[in-house]
C-alpha cells in the first residue's frame, strides 16, 4: 500500500542549491524509496529541520 511503507524505513537527506554565487538559495530534501525510487518526502530550510523530519519518518517506534 503506497501510504504505508515497509519497516524499517530508509530515508536520506540531500542538499539542493538554486542559483549561483551569492544569489544561491538552498534547501534540504528528505527522500525515500517508497512508494517510488527517490520519492520526495519533504523540503526544509535547515539541515537540522531535515534531520528531525528524518528521525520522525524512520522512527523505529512506529512499527
Amino acid at each position: 500500500m503506497a501510504g504505508h511503507p515497509p519497516y524499517p524505513r530508509k530515508a536520506w537527506i540531500i542538499e539542493v542549491s538554486d542559483g549561483q554565487g551569492e544569489d544561491k538559495v538552498g534547501h534540504y530534501e528528505l527522500r525515500a524509496d517508497h512508494p517510488y525510487p527517490d520519492t520526495l518526502i519533504s523540503q526544509h530550510s535547515t539541515r537540522q529541520e531535515a534531520e528531525d523530519a528524518k528521525e520522525r519518518y524512520v522512527g523505529e517506534d512506529k512499527k
